[in-house]
């Protein structure tokens, strides 16, 4: 039997943080460092903001951060989504320093060296905590795939596609795809 190192907490994180200037995440007490963004996801980024701010903030659904910003899942589980959207409902979970539990969507945009972990393991982490809906983009592919009604710590709905992706749990929310990881200006 192999002995596992000892697991990180939180507070063992915003130490660490004092020290490092990376991106550390925490899942199930495990420590990941994520490498910096490139200009495509940047864009991308960029891009969700100006559909968000539309069909967000401007309707009054909600509002919407962007990374670098702590979601606290649990004392062991802290991550930094790119994009996370807090409808009405869940507006209590914002506090001074972070997001206290599971936001209504959570938005990764995924590159080579983040596809692996944003594709399962942050996937299943997302269900099992009860995130309503998750988006997986894929600029490279231009494609999102959005999870949806989570259940038993696994998503049931899945779909993939490359036109336009429609929220599955919030309304008015669609992104077209081509418009999004366009590599010409913004629109």
């Amino acid at each position: 039997m192999v002995a596992r190192p000892q697991q990180l907490t939180f507070d063992e994180l915003e130490h660490m943080r004092e020290t490092r200037n990376e991106t550390l995440e925490l899942i199930d007490g495990d420590l990941f460092v994520t490498p910096s963004p490139t200009p495509m996801h940047q864009r991308v980024s960029r891009r969700l903001h100006q559909i968000l701010e539309g069909s967000i903030i401007i309707t009054g659904l909600g509002e919407f951060f962007a990374a670098p910003l702590d979601v606290r899942l649990a004392a062991d589980t802290v991550v930094q989504p790119d994009l996370i959207v807090l409808l009405t409902d869940r507006s209590h979970l914002v506090t001074e320093r972070n997001v206290e539990g599971p936001p209504s969507l959570v938005i990764e945009i995924i590159s080579p060296t983040t596809r692996r972990i944003d594709l399962s393991l942050k996937r299943d982490l997302y269900a099992r905590f009860g995130v309503p809906e998750y988006w997986l983009i894929d600029p490279e592919h231009e494609s999102v795939t959005i999870f949806s009604e989570p259940k038993s710590g696994r998503y049931r709905d899945q779909a993939t596609t490359t036109i336009t992706a429609i929220s599955a749990t919030i309304p008015w929310l669609s992104v077209d795809l081509k418009r999004l990881s366009n590599r010409g200006s913004d629109y």
